[in-house]
């Protein structure tokens, strides 16, 4: 009988080491935030659900839905939880469509909107497992096109008066 108890136990006990194995290979993406670090000039943001624009001030995060402007003058430098960094330039109106990650897996899905203007987007390579995958997801698209990234510099310029 005893044997039958430590049988069963062993057994459970590889059940859940099984599962807990398991488990991080599927890991779940995360909404995360851009933080801005560096701002010059004029540069405003208009949180999702919000009709005001407000300053933007070095510090400040940017989550999925809000917009953001550089007016004249002004630029302002986002860093992202995966590494990699977007620069809007001067008159661009830009948005956060969706920014996801996971800091175990590496894996993410991260896309942005240029409505009008100039960015650009220093991507960092994903595990290159992931890009196999198609599990690293990192795209800008413009009211025209969309241009996806998988770990390079990227720029992507959108002149609404001349498309």
């Amino acid at each position: 009988m005893v044997t039958v108890r430590s049988r069963s136990v062993i057994a459970g006990l590889l059940g859940v080491l099984v599962l807990a194995a398991w488990v991080p290979a599927h890991a779940q993406l995360r909404p995360v935030s851009a933080e801005v670090v560096r701002v010059n000039g004029r540069v405003e943001a208009q949180p999702k659900g919000q009709t005001q624009w407000t300053s933007v001030a070095v510090g400040a995060r940017f989550v999925e839905g809000d917009q953001v402007r550089a007016l004249a003058g002004g630029s302002a430098d986002l860093n992202l939880p995966d590494g990699s960094t977007i620069l809007i330039a001067e008159n661009t109106r830009f948005a956060v469509t969706k920014l996801e990650y996971d800091a175990q897996s590496r894996e993410r899905n991260t896309a942005f909107h240029v409505v009008t203007g100039k960015v650009r987007a220093q991507v960092s390579q994903a595990a290159v497992q992931l890009v196999r995958a198609r599990q690293s997801n990192f795209s800008i698209s413009t009211p025209s096109g969309v241009a996806a990234v998988r770990g390079t510099v990227a720029i992507v310029v959108y002149n609404d008066v001349t498309m």
